[in-house]
């Protein structure tokens, strides 16, 4: 059996409120690999899209499925993509928790995928979480 959910996490030297200032819109520009993002639909609103240009010349379009400032959580969801994505969906989610001992941010950024999702897939999402934390950190820590 295939494991079909990545989930990588990190604690960020920076208050929750200025991270979540860079996932809420959910534009992206944290994200190194992303090369701009097309944004229909507000400063995250739910039922909002985002089509997302890679540098690598790949497109994802996504839709806001879930937006919690209470909670300080994003969940969104393939509309298309091109090229085209050899599973059926996949649902990720962005939370974020305040660490009080010292006013540091653990994120936690997941990927759950359908079941026809091949390991392949699972392993590069969980590259690119990865990448994707790392250059979140950077961008919370370096303004």
């Amino acid at each position: 059996m295939s494991v079909t959910r990545v989930v990588e996490s990190i604690v960020i030297d920076a208050p929750i409120d200025a991270v979540w200032r860079l996932v809420r819109k959910a534009d992206f520009r944290f994200w190194q690999s992303v090369k701009s993002v097309d944004i229909k639909g507000g400063d995250g609103e739910v039922g909002g899209s985002r089509k997302i240009h890679f540098k690598d010349g790949a497109v994802q379009e996504v839709t806001i499925v879930e937006l919690s400032d209470m909670v300080h959580s994003i969940s969104y969801d393939y509309i298309e993509a091109d090229p085209p994505v050899s599973f059926m969906s996949a649902l990720h989610t962005i939370s974020l928790r305040r660490v009080t001992s010292n006013n540091t941010t653990f994120v936690e950024w997941s990927a759950e995928f359908s079941s026809d999702a091949q390991q392949a897939v699972v392993e590069d999402s969980r590259y690119k979480r990865r990448e994707g934390l790392s250059d979140l950190a950077k961008a919370a820590t370096s303004g």
